[in-house]
């Protein structure tokens, strides 16, 4: 068990943990890069050492006698990497001076901080410095401009000049016209039945002649759109829990401005409370089964954590998934340029601005795996001219939102206070302690997870006071979403909930197939008996509006 999930989750390197990354000041980076050239002048032995080194190894190379294997790494998968000695002997040098800045890293006398910082620039700098990424070093690259007679280049350029418009100059990592909404993906038939400035709340249409009384609740991060949870049909989460008999409702976010600078936490757990009361009263039931996804977990926590502290008993299970509530700056590779100092001048520049716009958002998230979501793309489309691909869920991840400034300022604090879980946290006056919550809990989390990683979110297993489920899935962020069943899908669970992530992982076993199945069937346990299904949506007080996926999915 513990050989399976390591393979799938770099210890050295747990991940990014979106609050935390959002707390980058551009000067602390700037501050590590300063002291790593300082440090090449405070050691000069270790230099001397290592430039030895570095020049065996380059005569070795030049020599066509070196035993470095660039096979190792998968861009230079290219016959060509092997086959043409000046192809191998320029990714040989390569590997050559990338091993020569991670020995001078290992042998030179930095305190850990600095050390992690400075392997964290250096290994980015090496993805950026790779020779496939240009075009006179990338062999497949001038082999299709060859064989296309330039149209490559063509295709290229295009694809260049047409994400400077409309992907603020990153390469685009799917066809952005590939899928239309409420036809090809977000098409599960349904209807808005409330809409408030802040959100709308979508009831799906049953497809089961029986369906659980209990209604369930989908809450989705504000940071993105909320139809992750429902895809193209083969993917859709939402149509898998519609055909288990559950009755589903979900919140889609509107999509902020700067005139809605001031919400915040608070703003969003009223939110969340809103759409639970929806679901009650158009239902008929006292309580609901509720979910939240990565942001919209701190969401629903948050409102399950008033709900509490009002002495109002609406809930009947949360589940969470893919999301951090206990924030620890070791999760992240960021957290070692996040300090007190950048959170606040974060705070000060989203204040100003009112909003952390989509050019933000976008580039937290591409920048906290450069390599896979910038550069691989960047050589796919620039330089082999190739289209963007077409896949439900790379379009998905290209519909960027904005997080108001009031938000962005509470997961700020949330990062580096930590109140939620310290039980510090305040809203509405009242304080949330999660502690007191009873009710069931299920918690889910990826094993290779870069954004919420997974070690972090089982933390959250020890905050609520009733009984707890955790799972790991061999999938990442996204997929523990959105994937479609394959053989490849397996999960991990444990009888007990022990206090340490490491010790869960050793008591952990493995089951083969998707955690939905499991969850579901957890799910179907707390969803009350079977009844007849009522066709038409709405009620009374709360009529159709609009059919799904609503208006607000579509607002820029």
């Amino acid at each position: 068990m513990v050989d399976a999930v390591e393979e799938r989750s770099d210890r050295k390197s747990q991940g990014v943990a979106l609050n935390i990354a959002m707390g980058i000041d551009r000067d602390e980076i700037l501050q590590a890069v300063q002291e790593l050239l300082n440090q090449m002048t405070r050691h000069p032995r270790v230099l001397g050492e290592v430039w030895m080194q570095l020049m065996t190894d380059l005569s070795a190379i030049a020599m066509g006698i070196s035993d470095l294997d660039i096979r190792s790494d998968k861009r230079f998968s290219d016959p060509a990497w092997i086959d043409n000695p000046i192809y191998k002997r320029l990714g040989q040098y390569y590997m050559a001076v990338g091993n020569a800045m991670d020995s001078w890293l290992d042998k030179s006398d930095i305190e850990q901080m600095n050390e992690k910082r400075a392997r964290f620039l250096l290994n980015i700098f090496k993805d950026l410095m790779a020779p496939v990424n240009n075009i006179y070093s990338n062999p497949a690259a001038l082999k299709i401009l060859m064989e296309s007679r330039g149209d490559s280049l063509i295709k290229g350029v295009n694809n260049y000049m047409d994400d400077l418009r409309n992907n603020y100059g990153y390469p685009a990592v799917a066809d952005r016209n590939a899928y239309i909404l409420g036809k090809d993906v977000a098409a599960t038939q349904g209807s808005v039945v409330y809409r408030n400035e802040l959100l709308e709340v979508i009831q799906y249409a049953p497809t089961q002649p029986a369906v659980h009384e209990i209604p369930f609740l989908f809450i989705f991060s504000q940071v993105n759109r909320f139809y992750l949870g429902d895809l193209t049909p083969d993917r859709s989460l939402c149509q898998e829990l519609l055909t288990a008999g559950i009755t589903v409702y979900a919140v889609s976010w509107r999509n902020p401005t700067v005139e809605n600078r001031d919400w915040g936490l608070e703003t969003y757990a009223e939110g969340v409370i809103q759409a639970i009361q929806v679901a009650r009263e158009i239902s008929g039931q006292e309580k609901i089964n509720l979910m939240g996804f990565c942001a919209g977990g701190i969401a629903t926590a948050a409102a399950v954590g008033l709900l509490n502290a009002r002495e109002d008993d609406w809930v009947n299970s949360h589940s969470l998934f893919a999301n951090i509530l206990d924030n620890r700056p070791e999760d992240s590779d960021f957290g070692l340029f996040v300090s007190e100092r950048s959170i606040e001048v974060q705070k000060a520049r989203v204040q100003q601005a009112g909003i952390f716009d989509e050019k933000d958002v976008f580039e937290m998230f591409a920048w906290l795996t450069p390599e896979e979501s910038v550069m691989a793309f960047f050589r796919d489309n620039y330089l082999l001219g190739k289209n963007p691909p077409v896949h439900p869920l790379l379009f998905w991840s290209m519909d960027y939102t904005r997080v108001p400034a009031g938000l962005q300022c509470d997961f700020l604090d949330l990062a580096w206070d930590n109140p939620l879980a310290k039980r510090d946290m305040m809203l509405g006056g009242r304080r949330i302690d999660l502690s007191n919550i009873t009710y069931d809990t299920y918690i889910m989390a990826g094993s290779t997870d870069h954004i919420t990683p997974w070690r972090g979110c089982y933390r959250s297993t020890h905050l609520f006071g009733g009984e707890v489920e955790f799972v790991l899935t061999n999938q990442n962020h996204t997929q523990t979403i959105s994937n479609k069943p394959n053989k490849y899908m397996k999960y991990w669970k444990a009888e007990q909930i022990p206090e340490t992530a490491d010790d869960w992982v050793t008591a952990a076993e493995e089951y083969e197939g998707s955690w939905r199945v499991h969850w579901i069937d957890w799910l179907k346990q707390r969803s009350g008996q079977l009844i007849e299904p009522v066709q038409a949506p709405g009620s009374a007080e709360h009529p159709p509006l609009d059919p799904a996926p609503g208006r607000y999915v579509f607002e820029k």
